[in-house]
């Protein structure tokens, strides 16, 4: 069974155990330019109608963004976050 595990770097804190991928974006038509975006496992709870009373399955796909002055800096962090979740993954096996 994977265990939680909570890091600093960057100024950013994770639970390395709730992380699903690291996306970088240099592109600056498309979405934030030199952001690092951190996607996290879809995660599941079960929310009560007012109304009708019944049980309602809810899913949240949630992500944070931590944005960089210019790319080589985001591009290096980037790559630091990814290093330090392979050893955690490493572990875990």
């Amino acid at each position: 069974m994977n265990s939680p595990r909570l890091v600093m770097h960057a100024g950013l804190t994770l639970n390395l155990l709730q992380v699903k991928c690291f996306r970088l974006s240099n592109f600056s038509s498309i979405g934030k330019r030199n952001t690092l975006t951190v996607e996290f496992k879809t995660r599941y709870d079960y929310i009560q109608h007012p109304a009708t009373e019944q049980w309602e399955k809810q899913e949240y796909n949630e992500f944070t963004e931590l944005e960089f002055p210019d790319y080589e800096t985001a591009l290096a962090y980037t790559n630091e976050w990814i290093e330090i979740w392979q050893e955690y993954l490493d572990e875990q096996t």
